[in-house]
C-alpha cells in the first residue's frame, strides 16, 4: 500500500519517511530528491503485485506477450529467500517475465544473513557471496553483462543488518 501511496504523493510514501537511507538522501538534497520523486509519479502508472516464487510471479495479462524488455530488482529476491536454493528459483521466476534478450538490473546485499524490519523484528535473509550470485544467475537462463561489488566501509554499517557489501548486476536473458 505505501507504493501506491507514493503515486499519491501521501506522507506515507517511502521518499518521505523516516527510513535511515531516506533520511540520508533526504539531507543531501531535497530538493533534487523530490523532483525526482515527482518525476516517478507523472511516469509510472501502476504497481503491479509480484510473487517471486511462484513460476508465474504475474498475472498473465500484466505484460505484453512477448516479455518485459527490462526488470529491475533492489534488495528484493535475497530478503525473500531463505536459502540460495529459493533465491535461484526467484531468479527463474521472474526470468519468464523478460523477453528473450531482455535485461536484468539487479541490487542487492552481500554476506547479508538478516535486517531489523522494526524494533525487535529480525528478517532472516539469504547470504550471498559473488560466486554465488553469478551461478544463479547462469542456472536461471542469464548471461552475465556486467558485475559491481562495492564492499561497506565500517563506518557505513549502522546496525540495522550485517551486510558486508553490495552488488550492482547487469544480466541478459537468453
Amino acid at each position: 500500500m505505501a507504493n501506491r501511496d507514493c503515486l499519491r504523493d501521501t506522507p506515507v510514501c517511502a521518499f518521505q519517511t523516516g527510513f535511515p537511507a531516506t533520511k540520508l538522501v533526504y539531507r543531501l538534497s531535497v530538493k533534487a530528491w523530490m523532483e525526482k520523486a515527482a518525476k516517478l509519479r507523472e511516469v509510472i502508472t501502476d504497481i503491479l503485485p509480484v510473487d517471486v516464487h511462484h513460476p508465474q510471479p504475474l498475472a498473465p495479462d500484466a505484460l505484453p506477450s512477448a516479455g518485459a524488455d527490462c526488470l529491475v530488482s533492489c534488495f528484493c529476491l535475497e530478503s525473500v529467500s531463505p536459502d540460495l536454493a529459493t533465491f535461484t528459483r526467484a531468479l527463474g521466476h521472474i526470468g519468464r517475465l523478460l523477453r528473450p534478450g531482455g535485461h536484468l538490473l539487479l541490487i542487492g546485499a552481500l554476506g547479508e544473513s538478516y535486517y531489523f524490519g522494526g524494533p525487535g523484528v529480525k528478517i532472516p535473509v539469504v547470504p550471498l557471496n559473488e560466486a554465488e550470485v553469478c551461478g544463479s544467475l547462469k542456472e536461471s537462463g542469464f548471461t552475465l553483462i556486467r558485475l559491481e561489488v562495492y564492499t561497506l566501509p565500517q563506518d557505513m554499517r549502522v546496525g540495522v543488518d550485517d551486510v558486508n557489501g553490495v552488488f550492482f548486476v547487469k544480466a541478459r536473458k537468453d
